[in-house]
């Protein structure tokens, strides 16, 4: 039996999902913080001042392993949740809320190309916004059927995606791999645009965009549907499932994680019999970013775990915000166009990783300041606003989470 959980006063926000979402954007820098594996390809007089050979071997090993990978589907079952939140405030009808929230999934994809073209071809936010669209489609489906279609994107559909997209071929289409690391080294501008406009079509859509949306959709549909049960307003309803999530995620998840680091070193190689293991690894990964949920959820529960995670509620606050500027904060450390610290290629992976923890340190140290001032994070501020502009709703409240 699906239980609901009455959801809370408008004008107010979960805490436990800000302050996993701001956990997660800590897992986002250290999964994308730029990183030149081949040191002396680059500079020759490079030094191990911090790490080791050894020590760098294992990082990059537990990286992949318990990073890479993880805190994206995180973000995307926060997302259909937040759109579970919205929907819980209509005060208006709902072909109002509809042209609303396309207007703020246009403006979110617009967002994400000024990200993706002007400062760095990784954005994801355009996928978000596209994946968006379909919970106007489903949000009115009984549960049961939201919940399938969620578990059959997420897993089967993704896998043979995948499957496909080798068979195509289509990760090595139409560009010099590298390409990329000229797009870190290049110190003009005009010369990093150029690359980055003929990277970010062929990655992000060719290549990426079917496997992304496809599993990115499913973990928006899973989101809603665990803000439609009520799981984040009130976990301690569902005990049962937090000891699952936690027991599977950390065994066969974790298992999971091993095979597809093994698939993407070499160390397995998918062809025929073997293609169908790619089903064990996705569902692996779905299950090891629910265990980190269910244990983020679990820990929250308990007081001295609350006071120590709740310093991340202010950067979950202000996630778009904070993402857009982890962008910067890395084009200035390590990219050479802007001409600053130019790092790239002349730190180890372990100062690399203490680079990025410096970073979302000082991004925790200024959410915490900006929320003693304002309510909203500043792009979020302005993605407010110009969603409700024009819009019939502009005084009806719908709050983002």
């Amino acid at each position: 039996m699906t239980t609901h959980a009455t959801p809370p006063m408008i004008g107010s926000r979960i805490e436990r999902v800000d302050a996993l979402r701001g956990l997660a954007l800590l897992g986002i820098i250290l999964a994308n913080v730029p990183y030149a594996p081949g040191l002396s390809e680059i500079h020759s007089d490079t030094r191990y001042i911090i790490g080791s050979p050894s020590i760098e071997n294992m990082l990059q090993v537990f990286s992949s392993i318990f990073i890479d990978k993880k805190f994206i589907p995180i973000f995307s079952i926060l997302f259909g949740f937040g759109f579970s939140v919205q929907l819980s405030k209509i005060q208006g009808s709902r072909s109002e809320f509809n042209t609303y929230f396309r207007r703020r999934m246009l403006l979110l994809f617009l967002i994400g190309c000024m990200h993706g073209y002007l400062l760095w071809f990784g954005d994801i936010t355009r996928n978000y916004a596209l994946c968006g669209l379909l919970l106007l489609v489903v949000y009115k489906w009984p549960l049961a059927r939201i919940l399938w279609l969620a578990l059959i994107l997420s897993v089967p559909a993704t896998a043979l995606v995948y499957i496909l997209n080798a068979a195509l071929n289509l990760q090595q289409y139409g560009y010099d791999v590298s390409m990329v690391k000229d797009l870190y080294l290049t110190d003009n501008y005009l010369r990093y645009l150029q690359i980055n406009a003929t990277i970010d079509p062929l990655v992000n859509f060719l290549q990426d965009s079917p496997i992304t949306l496809v599993f990115c959709s499913g973990q928006i549909l899973l989101g809603f549907w665990l803000g439609q049960t009520g799981f984040f307003y009130n976990p301690g309803l569902f005990k049962s499932r937090i000891r699952t999530w936690i027991l599977f995620g950390s065994t066969f998840g974790v298992l999971g994680s091993v095979g597809l680091w093994a698939i993407t070193t070499g160390k397995i190689e998918l062809s025929g019999a073997s293609a169908g293991l790619i089903f064990l690894v996705v569902g692996g990964l779905v299950l090891q970013s629910l265990f980190y949920v269910a244990l983020f959820v679990k820990l929250y529960h308990y007081h001295r775990w609350r006071r120590l995670l709740g310093l991340f509620i202010p950067v979950g606050k202000m996630a778009l915000t904070n993402y857009l500027m982890q962008t910067v904060f890395c084009l200035l450390f390590f990219f050479h166009w802007p001409h600053a610290l130019q790092l790239y290629g002349k730190v180890t992976l372990t100062e690399t990783y203490l680079i990025a923890l410096c970073i979302f340190g000082f991004q925790t140290i200024y959410s915490h300041w900006w929320f003693e001032h304002f309510t909203q994070g500043p792009v979020e501020m302005l993605w407010k606003k110009l969603a409700y502009r024009n819009v019939a709703t502009k005084h009806t409240e719908y709050i983002h989470h």
